[in-house]
């Protein structure tokens, strides 16, 4: 039996397949529109955001091409009303006769001078920002409160959460971008000494939470973990750590106080005890001194490797001179062997943890093996580039009234008497 495809299916199979063995590459720079991303700032263009793993225009703009019919871009939506137009302004206003309307029906009004839609739950709807109300979503085709929500009247009411422990405070605005900051300036936020303002990623309205360290209540304002700092203002180590907090939505570092002076022969803290630290052949009574017994643990007075771990081994070590001082894992490969793990070889576009996982001329770059800059994927290998090409084309001599190639060398021939009859 011969089965035969419509070759739309064929295609769109095809290009499903290459969409989803496509990932961003930092190589080329950032994406145009259409090409693949990760985040918004993989994205080039302004008004482009990072949708579904492509570069797109925002709502708020359209895709509109030079006079050339070339390069396209983005292009902010007219947004007033009676403001000129070509074929769309910004929802929910639209174009007719060469300027932006607002109709006043269901939930779009006039406020002001701006045309606005203010949808409730149970409202009817068709796509999911047609629901405007906070945390609802259209399903059914109406207008519902998202999982983890209580619906009261025609709201949807979240509760104030803090993410990383503690109750929520008083509303709170933040002033400062919060990504990878270490000491966030005084006057980041309204929130009191010791409370750091938590928001949604896209507002800078949110609420307080404490700020707290692992081992006490308070972390140690005096100092920064900037490490810019100056000394005397620096988290000193050998008293204090630098403890980092994240939620995902901000990420900074706060100077906490040990429980053990670092320097002191009982530095380690275990069981509410400092207690001295041990390594690989050394002395210890308890499990806790052998590196909490994740590779080794205490036998008979002395550290030594678990079952299925040997003493690790890098370029420094010498078994007399600097003896291995822990233990790793048993693996297949001895590059594929991480503290307790033994991790996996991928395949290029396959997930990874370490460069070791990944195929010859290529590396882990956002937990995914990519081919190196300077090399291209063909098939499951990174292949060198070509070189460019350093040669180009000599410019055609093009003078209006002359003949054009062999035909004008042939016209300088009879110009000059070389095509002339000898006599």
């Amino acid at each position: 039996m011969i089965l035969r495809y419509p070759i739309f299916v064929i295609l769109s199979y095809y290009s499903t397949t290459i969409i989803a063995n496509e990932a961003f590459s930092p190589c080329n720079g950032k994406s145009q529109l259409g090409g693949v991303c990760d985040m918004n700032a993989d994205c080039e263009h302004k008004g482009s955001i990072c949708l579904r793993g492509r570069c797109r225009c925002h709502p708020h703009y359209m895709e509109a091409l030079d006079e050339k019919g070339r390069n396209p871009r983005c292009k902010s939506l007219p947004s007033k009303i009676g403001a000129a137009c070509v074929a769309k302004c910004r929802e929910p206003l639209f174009c007719r006769n060469g300027e932006c309307h607002c109709v006043q029906r269901g939930a779009t009004r006039i406020q002001g001078s701006e045309c606005t839609t203010t949808s409730r739950v149970g409202d009817r709807c068709s796509r999911h920002y047609d629901c405007t109300a906070p945390f609802s979503a259209c399903l059914n085709s109406t207008c519902v409160c998202i999982s983890g929500t209580i619906q009261q009247g025609s709201r949807c009411v979240a509760a104030a959460n803090c993410p990383l422990g503690g109750l929520p405070g008083q509303t709170c605005v933040r002033k400062t971008s919060p990504y990878m900051v270490h000491n966030l300036p005084p006057d980041q936020d309204n929130c009191p000494p010791g409370q750091i303002c938590v928001t949604p990623s896209d507002s800078p309205i949110g609420h307080c939470c404490p700020i707290s360290c692992p081992l006490s209540s308070h972390s140690d304002p005096h100092y920064s973990c900037d490490p810019t700092a100056s000394s005397t203002d620096r988290c000193p180590n050998d008293t204090h750590f630098c403890h980092m907090l994240s939620d995902g939505g901000f990420s900074f570092a706060i100077c906490c106080r040990r429980p053990c002076h670092s320097m002191a022969p009982n530095a380690l803290f275990a069981n509410n005890a400092c207690i001295p630290r041990s390594q690989l052949n050394g002395a210890c009574f308890s499990d806790a001194q052998c590196g909490g017994a994740e590779g080794m643990h205490c036998v008979q007075g002395q550290c030594e490797c678990l079952s299925g771990f040997h003493p690790s081994v890098d370029t420094l070590t010498h078994p007399l001179k600097n003896p291995s001082n822990g233990c790793t894992r048993d693996c297949t490969q001895e590059s594929l062997s991480r503290d307790t793990s033994c991790m996996k070889t991928s395949t290029l576009g396959g997930q990874c943890f370490i460069q070791q996982q990944c195929p010859p001329s290529s590396g882990c770059y956002r937990g995914r093996c990519l081919c190196r800059c300077g090399f291209e994927q063909v098939g499951n290998k990174c292949v060198p580039l070509p070189p460019p090409s350093t040669t180009t084309a000599a410019p055609s001599l093009n003078v209006p009234g002359l003949p054009k190639g062999n035909d004008l060398l042939q016209f300088f021939g009879d110009l000059f008497g070389a095509g002339a009859p000898a006599g």
